[in-house]
């Protein structure tokens, strides 16, 4: 995805932050979530935006980021043990310059950061595909509000795909069911491609599920 690219940029960054002890505007850590945030509740109501810190190629668990305010005041930016960051800045924040302390690391060490757009859906074994199909909907529809502050080509979401399912299949209307596309090892839901989609089963419930472009080739 290209907004995830555009989120790694934003590691080297950090790392040379943490190796001469600096801060660095929260703005370069978490790219276009003043965007985000700046969009109204109603219309990012199905999707959110993630950001994952990994270290090494792995999840940074009891790796600590520190927002800190104008005024010194640091807050704790606590990362999951997938290595999502758990909390993020404040609109008012990010308008307020803020900065992060990326934490101490070995001089060998390497961070990265992704970004994803995921639908605001409760994950689990049985999913509705109106839901997932609305969230692309408005996501798309948020991107192209924003397109013109972004700098370039806008993407265009046009699948969801899931992590940690072990394949799945879409119900259609009058029960018919058909299996999910792989990408990557991963099922994905493609709206256009599945009209119809009642309900997406999963044997196994997805641990995450992100928006993304569709795939080439």
């Amino acid at each position: 995805m290209i907004l995830s690219a555009a989120a790694f940029a934003a590691a080297p960054v950090l790392a040379r932050a943490a190796d001469k002890g600096e801060l660095v505007p929260a703005k370069k850590i978490f790219p276009f979530y003043d965007l985000y945030l700046g969009i109204p509740a109603a219309e990012r109501s199905r999707f959110a935006m993630a950001y994952y810190l990994m270290l090494n190629g792995k999840p940074t668990a009891g790796h600590t980021l520190w927002l800190v305010g104008a005024g010194g005041a640091r807050t704790a930016l606590p990362v999951g043990a997938d290595g999502r960051i758990q909390k993020l800045p404040s609109l008012a924040d990010l308008k307020a310059n803020a900065t992060v302390d990326p934490g101490k690391r070995q001089d060998s060490d390497k961070f990265q950061i992704s970004m994803e757009m995921q639908p605001l859906v409760q994950l689990d074994t049985e999913l509705p595909a109106a839901d997932l199909a609305a969230a692309i909907e408005q996501c798309n529809a948020a991107i192209r509000k924003k397109a013109g502050l972004i700098g370039f080509a806008a993407p265009k979401m046009e699948q969801v795909v899931f992590v940690g399912a072990s394949g799945g299949q879409a119900v259609l209307a009058g029960g018919k069911t058909v299996p999910l596309p792989v990408m990557k090892g991963l099922p994905v839901y493609q709206p256009a491609a599945l009209a119809g989609a009642q309900v997406l089963k999963f044997a196994k419930a997805p641990t995450r599920a992100l928006l993304a472009e569709k795939s080439k080739g």
